[in-house]
């Protein structure tokens, strides 16, 4: 019986409840373009932008570098380049 009051209220929300408002923020048009806006705004900026050039192309070299002086320090490793 809950189910068909909760189908109920979904459909044809009570004014001012609390589903009621959430359903029309949740399907209004203009709320999931900028939610796919903002998506693709955190996915291209934030990860490719970030993770690929930040962070793969100078934070992880770095390191590496950085740690392989340390082992070959440690290990008395010299290269002979």
């Amino acid at each position: 019986m809950h189910l068909i009051n909760f189908a109920a209220e979904i459909a044809h929300p009570a004014e001012g409840s609390l589903l009621g408002e959430a359903w029309l923020i949740f399907s209004d048009p203009s709320h999931i373009i900028a939610e796919l806006g903002w998506t693709l705004i955190q996915d291209i900026v934030l990860i490719w932008l970030l993770y690929g050039t930040v962070w793969k192309k100078m934070i992880l070299p770095r390191l590496r570098r950085e740690i392989h002086k340390e082992i070959d320090e440690e290990h008395n490793i010299t290269h002979h380049d």
